[in-house]
């Protein structure tokens, strides 16, 4: 109860979303945001958050111009209130670093 009198709760957070993805936008030119609600809940006029997909610009320029023709892809499962899978793309360049 103190914690969410002092940040907001659990589930306010998922409400900063939007605007932390235009943000991004704005501060990223290029950048890809995308945010996926679930739509049985927007049926029931319920704005309910489904996945998250985000790729900068630079990391768009980097993967199509100076890695290696293969990509990765690495997981976990979130471990927190959220349980679910944390997805990402992982390449290598010519001097053998990875890129995420």
């Amino acid at each position: 109860m103190i914690l969410e009198e002092l940040g907001g709760s659990y589930n306010d957070e998922y409400n900063t979303l939007e605007s932390y993805a235009n943000e991004l936008r704005n501060s990223n030119p290029g950048s890809d945001v995308v945010i996926n609600l679930s739509r049985d809940a927007l049926e029931k006029g319920v704005r309910k958050f489904l996945r998250m997909y985000m790729c900068f610009n630079a990391m768009k320029n980097e993967f199509s111009s100076g890695l290696r023709p293969f990509i990765v892809l690495d997981g976990t499962y979130l471990k927190g209130k959220a349980k679910c899978p944390l997805l990402v793309a992982v390449g290598q360049d010519s001097m053998n670093h990875f890129i995420h």
